[in-house]
């Protein structure tokens, strides 16, 4: 009985090593986040600077600069498409949030000297992120803590929406291993509120930790869709973990204050059909 016992056990252990160097062999790692990036699909990025006081208005101009035909062919050469940009302002700085999908094929950090090489005027209406000086930079690439493809719908979106939040230096770890195992539930109804290319990008401002999200709407009814969320059990359940990690920007009555638009929305450029 021993001996069979024995057997068992070891061809258990030679079957978790197989199908570990088979793992190995496939190139997956064992981080979520490493393993998206080897498998070769679009990755999604989001880079921070402040705007130079008084520049504003300039730095609008020059991003709509960006959506013209030659500039965005100069950014699709660099594999980078689906721009948009927002502001908002933190500390009493503003700062300028742009969000677009990166090309697999090319390394992922690679994404933020991308775009300041196709876009090199930007830089002239900016303040450096502090960090990203370190990586001689102007903009930060923010660091990318969770993704979720939602819909699959194949189309341009109805509405773009990105927030941000503070969060608890205390509660940092709790809130990045929660989005390291975000519940199936939480993600079933991104796709039943018609939610795409949802994404949580961290970067901190001095000594506060700021989370900011970037998502596509696809639906056709926002009120009816984002009421059917608030009231979803599951997602109840899991803000009851995740709202006390976070901290709401001050004077705010919400936990999430809304970025501003930079460049028009999908609907207002006449392109949703």
């Amino acid at each position: 009985m021993k001996d069979r016992q024995t057997r068992n056990v070891n061809k258990w252990i030679e079957t978790c090593i197989v199908a570990l160097l088979l793992w190995g062999a496939c190139g997956w790692a064992f981080s979520p986040y490493e393993n998206y990036l080897l498998s070769g699909r679009t990755t999604h990025v989001a880079l921070i600077a402040q705007v130079k006081p008084g520049q504003e208005k300039a730095l609008a101009n020059a991003l709509l600069e960006l959506t013209l035909k030659k500039p965005a062919r100069q950014l699709e050469h660099a594999g980078i498409t689906n721009v948009s940009a927002f502001t908002r302002e933190l500390q009493g700085d503003l700062w300028c949030m742009v969000y677009f999908d990166f090309s697999g094929k090319k390394n992922y950090l690679d994404a933020a000297e991308a775009f300041e090489s196709a876009a090199p005027t930007l830089n002239g209406f900016l303040i450096p992120h502090p960090r990203a000086v370190t990586y001689g930079r102007t903009w930060l690439q923010m660091e990318w803590i969770n993704y979720i493809r939602g819909c699959s719908a194949k189309r341009k979106p109805t509405d773009i929406t990105a927030m941000v939040t503070g969060i608890k230096p205390e509660k940092e770890m709790e809130y990045r291993t929660l989005h390291q195992t975000v519940w199936p539930g939480v993600v079933d109804q991104m796709v039943r509120g018609h939610i795409r290319n949802f994404s949580i990008f961290l970067a901190e401002i001095g000594d506060q930790l700021y989370e900011f999200f970037y998502l596509e709407y696809m639906g056709q009814d926002a009120e009816k869709d984002d009421y059917m969320n608030r009231q979803d059990p599951v997602n109840q359940r899991w803000w009851k973990h995740t709202d006390p990690c976070q901290q709401p920007l001050p004077g705010s009555t919400d936990i999430w204050s809304p970025m501003n638009p930079v460049l028009p929305k999908p609907a207002e450029k006449g392109e949703n059909k």
